[in-house]
């Protein structure tokens, strides 16, 4: 029972670990790396790295769960946001980066209900696709380089003005990742949604 709970145990402590790193960030200093920048990076990047200890946990001791299945990329998207949301609010960075983030997750949940994510068949049909874990890999490095490299009161009039330039490659590769995966798991729910009315309707006929 133990070893079977060690890679859920991990899914969870990255969601309990969110909070912490959002206070971090809001006592980072906007004019000089300082001690809590390395904190909320350090706090941030263990965080991040329970995606990859839980799955390979879950593999090799062959436990993967059905809780795992819906509550791991559902931690992965907390952290993400919860976190992006927080250097937003801190001006750490653009107003607009945020929003790109939170709008497709918004939509993807409002979306779940819909197509019934509760049923084990559905999430095993609507598995993580591998775009969804690049973009998760993308985004999590551009949120590292923005904790350490973006300092609101030094920023600049320019484009780029509160944005670190390598930063902000990456994080528009994690958007055009998060977007695509959005856009499959989409395409795969209106799928099931047909066949479900098919075979409604063909339990009617009969």
């Amino acid at each position: 029972m133990i070893k079977k709970n060690i890679a859920n145990f991990f899914t969870c402590l990255r969601i309990f670990l969110i909070p912490v790193v959002i206070w971090l960030i809001s006592i980072m200093s906007k004019e000089t790396v300082d001690a809590e920048h390395w904190w909320a990076l350090g706090v941030f990047m263990f965080a991040a790295s329970t995606d990859f200890i839980d799955g390979q946990i879950a593999r090799r001791t062959n436990t993967i769960s059905e809780f795992g299945k819906l509550v791991d990329p559902l931690a992965d998207r907390l952290l993400v946001i919860s976190v992006l949301v927080a250097l937003m609010w801190r001006e750490f960075i653009p107003l607009w980066m945020g929003i790109l983030i939170v709008s497709r997750d918004v939509l993807m949940l409002a979306g779940a209900p819909i197509i019934g994510i509760n049923d084990k068949e559905v999430r095993e049909k609507l598995a993580v696709h591998w775009t969804g874990k690049a973009a998760t890999a993308l985004l999590f490095t551009s949120i590292c380089l923005f904790i350490l490299l973006n300092l609101p009161a030094k920023a600049d009039a320019g484009f780029f003005g509160k944005v670190n330039p390598v930063g902000f490659v990456i994080f528009c590769l994690g958007i055009v990742f998060s977007y695509l995966s959005g856009f499959i798991y989409v395409r795969r729910g209106i799928k099931l949604i047909g066949a479900g009315r098919t075979e409604g309707g063909e339990a009617g006929a009969d």
